[in-house]
Parts: C-alpha cells; sequence; structure tokens
C-alpha cells in the first residue's frame, strides 16, 4: 500500500456539535457521511474525546457540514480538544443557535440534529450512527472539501456526458409513462437483425426499436428476452452492443434515460423489418454501430 494514501480520498468535514456533562463542544470529523435515506441516519467517525463522552451522556448530536468559507472554523474546531478551550465561547468565531437537541451552528451547507441509535468501535475509531431528526441546508452554500492534506472549494458542476435527445411532447409522455415515474427511465432494448433488415417497433406515433423498462434488481438481458416473446419475436439475445445514456427533452421537460442495447439474432415472428429505417424512428443512435 502507498504511503499517504488516506490523503487522496475526498471527503466533506462535519463539525459536531454536542452538550451535556462536559460541556457545550464542538469538533471538526472529516469522516461524516449520510449512511440511509429512510430512515435518514447520519455517521461519524470519532476517537474517545469530550465529543464522545458528551454523545454518550446525552445520546445527541449535531452534524454541521462546514461551508467553503468556514475552513478557518474547522481548523479551530479541529486544532483544540474540549478539555483544553471552550470553543464555541471564543469570541468571533462560531455563530450558534439553539436546536430541539444541541447547540448548531449558523452559516453551514447542512444542518442535521441527530439521535443516536448505535456506537461501536470500527478499527482506530469510534463510529456513532444517529437519526435525523431534524435537518435543514443553506442551497447558497457549497460544502468544504478536504483532500490531499488541504480544503478545497467546488469547482463546479461537470457534463452529466448525456446526448440530447429532443422528442415530440406525445412521444416525451409515452417514455415518461414507461418510466413509471422513476427519476431515471431504465430499459433494455434490442438491436435485432435479420437478413440484412432491422426490427422496430411502434412507439406511440413513432418507431423505435423494441425496448422494455427493466425494474432494479431484474435481469436486464432476461428482460428484454421475455419481452420479445411476448410480443412475438423470436429472437437469440447474444450481448450487449451498447449503452445510451441520454437526456429526453420535450418543451421545458427532461428525463434522464439510460437504454442498455443488445444484439439479437432474430430468427422469425411478428415484427416490422427495415432494411432503411423509418424516418419517424427515434433513438437512431440505437442502431449506429457502437
Amino acid at each position: 500500500m502507498q504511503d499517504r494514501v488516506h490523503r487522496y480520498f475526498a471527503t466533506t468535514v462535519g463539525l459536531i456539535t454536542t452538550d451535556g456533562e462536559h460541556g457545550r463542544n464542538v469538533m471538526a470529523a472529516e469522516w461524516t457521511m449520510q449512511v440511509s435515506y429512510e430512515p435518514m441516519l447520519v455517521a461519524i467517525f470519532i476517537h474517545d474525546s469530550p465529543t464522545l463522552w458528551n454523545i454518550r451522556g446525552s445520546g445527541a448530536f449535531g452534524v454541521n457540514i462546514a461551508s467553503d468559507d468556514q475552513a478557518e472554523l474547522v481548523n479551530i474546531a479541529g486544532g483544540y480538544s474540549g478539555t483544553e478551550v471552550d470553543k464555541l465561547a471564543i469570541p468571533g468565531t462560531f455563530e450558534t443557535y439553539d436546536g430541539k437537541l444541541v447547540p448548531m451552528i449558523k452559516g453551514c451547507a447542512l444542518n442535521a440534529e441527530c439521535r443516536v441509535r448505535s456506537i461501536r468501535k470500527i478499527g482506530d475509531h469510534v463510529m456513532v450512527v444517529g437519526d435525523a431528526e431534524a435537518a435543514a441546508f443553506d442551497d447558497k452554500k457549497s460544502p468544504l472539501v478536504y483532500t490531499r492534506g488541504n480544503y478545497r472549494r467546488i469547482a463546479g458542476k461537470l457534463s452529466s456526458g448525456r446526448k440530447v435527445v429532443r422528442v415530440a411532447p406525445s412521444t416525451f409522455d409515452a417514455f415518461k409513462q414507461m418510466s413509471g415515474g422513476q427519476f431515471v427511465l431504465k430499459c433494455a432494448a434490442a438491436l435485432a437483425e435479420k437478413d440484412g433488415k432491422v426490427l422496430v417497433a411502434k412507439f406511440g406515433r413513432c418507431w423505435m426499436a423494441p425496448a422494455v423498462a427493466v425494474e432494479r434488481g431484474q435481469n436486464y438481458e432476461a428482460a428484454l428476452s421475455k419481452h420479445l416473446a411476448l410480443i412475438g419475436v423470436r429472437a437469440d439475445v447474444q450481448g450487449i452492443a451498447k449503452l445510451e445514456r441520454l437526456m429526453l427533452k420535450s418543451k421545458g421537460r427532461a428525463l434522464r434515460a439510460n437504454f442498455v442495447v443488445y444484439r439479437c439474432r432474430a430468427k422469425g415472428g411478428e415484427g416490422r423489418w427495415f432494411a432503411r429505417l423509418p424516418r419517424n424512428i427515434v433513438l437512431r443512435s440505437f442502431f449506429e454501430k457502437a
């Protein structure tokens, strides 16, 4: 293992606040993360310290994700122990407000008050997992990032790399219905060929490669094989031809769509076969060589 490899992870920084027998306190915790959506669980990884002593006694802690203009506060929180200095009492530093469970810090990217669910020793740290009972964020703030021994700012949003495909409103509605309300439409599609012709299916008012929405955890190849059989096509699914990651757009609406396109050898059955693609076919890129 390379020396100092741990420095090449990138994390946000949590300002962990507590109150209890050992007084009000704040510490900096690089390893702070959400570990469940529902219920919303947050984990922090800390050493034996006044923060941990307070958590054991009170059963509560605050997670304040530092914003990129709070690097100096992080330095102060991480530079002293609560046994040495009452950090929250230093003038001109931490601006706090009273939470329901613990004192919280203003100006952060995110604030979450947590009730302890479990405490467990993990390696050389103690993992504390808490249920978030109250949480809020400031979308005008960006989180501070720590990597390679330095604090950094997020440079900006990167392109998703998705191809933008503009479709008619009725076609967009059909894709939206196909998604079943999911954030991303995930499908398996067939690139089926026979005697120099390709198979297409009617999709609303247009034509498209036969495709089926796939549920989470379902095997894509099996789902496509079943779909082809249901529409009367006898074909062997022979492997992945390409992955199409698209952004479908129509009159101000957008839908992310992922299609795993499978190469298929058709044996016959129902369907429309074209030597030339119809003019009104959607997602023409399916038929382009990978």
